[in-house]
């Protein structure tokens, strides 16, 4: 719950200000970065596992941290999660923001005070689905970790032996990995639906 709240918060942090920069303020390169960010995606996480782990544990010394938990959960899904908020950001007219810029608000007010009121379906949807990416990452969680900053798949993960599965134990955690997410769900629904229908021909 700790690394997936909290790397979900980044993202939303540092995505929602560049979304809002590409959209409204596009440079020549734009095009470009968003390419580049989502090209980041196909890199094979088994390339960079020995790096990080040396980098990790000889240098940063933040291996099995909660910190090292939530950047690496923040910084895989921060591509999908400004490419979904510029997404729907653009459907925005732009009009709105230059007659906000026209009677003086400034940029911190422009994104807090209009543009997530006007796109919260598309923020919250984009927030959820960041939520659940985290929640359900197994890969990295399972390598960067030991016991402080275990997560439920490291424990799912543990019930293993030579002898085979304990399915009795692997039955109950998954159940409680499952839920929480099957609640969030069940109480953001409006807004999951608002954010995957924003700007779509009505």
């Amino acid at each position: 719950m700790i690394t997936s709240t909290f790397a979900t918060l980044f993202a939303l942090a540092v995505g929602v200000p560049c979304a809002y920069a590409m959209a409204f303020n596009p440079s020549r390169g734009t095009k470009d970065i968003l390419m580049w960010m989502l090209s980041t995606k196909m890199l094979p996480a088994a390339a960079v596992l020995y790096p990080m782990t040396f980098l990790t544990k000889n240098f940063l010394g933040i291996f099995d941290t909660h910190f090292l938990v939530i950047l690496v959960l923040c910084l895989i899904n921060l591509p999908i999660v400004i490419w979904m908020l510029f997404t729907y950001f653009k459907e925005i007219p732009k009009e709105i923001i230059e007659a906000a810029q026209m009677d003086g608000v400034t940029t911190w007010g422009e994104i807090k005070d209009i543009l997530i009121p006007l796109a919260w379906g598309g923020v919250a949807s984009t927030a959820l689905l960041c939520f659940i990416f985290c929640w359900n990452e197994a890969y990295w969680t399972v390598r960067l970790t030991t016991i402080d900053a275990a997560t439920l798949s490291k424990l799912i993960e543990g019930n293993r032996a030579p002898e085979g599965l304990f399915f009795g134990r692997l039955s109950a955690v998954s159940t409680a990995a499952v839920g929480p997410i099957i609640v969030l769900g069940w109480f953001c629904q409006k807004q999951l639906v608002q954010g995957l229908t924003f700007g779509a021909v009505k």
